[in-house]
């Protein structure tokens, strides 16, 4: 096979599947991985793919580049999925955690929905303000420095504050989940930190994951896969996903 001929069907397959891995696509096209990885440089210099680890993803838009409240209009029934699916782990007493995610506020709508009764700890502030007048939450606010595209608080002063306590439950959101390596990322440093210490307070930790961040890949690897208890998603996985997903014993909501 020509050149040629692979980058076009290495681009075909990165933009039907969203991620390609190097070892697979040498094994299809019958070349070494490091052929491979001299097709895939070539075709990100051309705008084509985005290089990550050991393989390649689809030029995405990163919506996380915009400020969260214009977020919250992207994928709106995605996250209500995400969000109905999240309410079933839920019953009145427990003490919860909403991460800084636009599906966690989704999260925050339904239980005023439901009325459920339940102390609920978060960093964002667009969850403060939606929960700050509700007379059955109890709420508790987690303060640090303001990041104003994630509309939240992170960073050590915000780690040492959450190091205090110890939650039933967690919901932590994702840019991007590498399954092949087994890494879960998202773009800011301190966010990520944050992040890692929200799971380390919690007893359970769920991943809220549109399907399309298999396909997306941040900047800062913040967790394994089987750091978490489970992974709430939109839709039905495919069944690579599901099976490496039930190899890391991960519950899959």
């Amino acid at each position: 096979m020509l050149a040629g001929e692979r980058h076009r069907k290495i681009v075909e397959r990165v933009n039907s599947e969203g991620i390609v891995i190097v070892k697979d696509l040498a094994k299809a096209y019958g070349v070494t991985e490091d052929c491979i990885r001299k097709d895939l440089k070539i075709l990100e210099n051309k705008g084509l793919l985005t290089r990550i680890h050991g393989g390649a993803t689809t030029n995405r838009e990163n919506v996380h580049a915009y400020h969260a409240k214009d977020r919250r209009e992207v994928h709106v029934e995605e996250k209500e999925r995400i969000a109905a699916k999240a309410m079933t782990l839920l019953h009145d007493d427990l003490m919860i955690f909403l991460d800084i995610s636009t599906s966690s506020y989704a999260i925050a709508q339904r239980i005023v929905q439901q009325h459920l009764r339940l102390t609920i700890v978060t960093n964002m502030v667009a969850i403060l303000e939606l929960l700050k007048d509700v007379p059955f939450v109890t709420l508790i606010f987690i303060g640090g420095m303001i990041n104003h595209t994630n509309d939240g608080f992170t960073g050590s002063l915000t780690i040492d504050t959450l190091k205090k306590y110890r939650f039933d439950l967690a919901f932590v959101g994702v840019v991007g989940v590498d399954i092949a390596n087994n890494q879960v990322m998202t773009y800011d440093m301190d966010d990520g930190l944050t992040k890692k210490q929200i799971m380390l307070s919690s007893a359970a930790s769920y991943m809220l994951c549109e399907h399309e961040k298999f396909h997306q890949a941040g900047h800062f690897i913040y967790a394994t896969i089987d750091d978490f208890t489970g992974l709430i998603t939109d839709t039905l996985l495919s069944s690579q996903v599901e099976k490496a997903l039930i190899a890391k014993d991960i519950d899959i909501v």
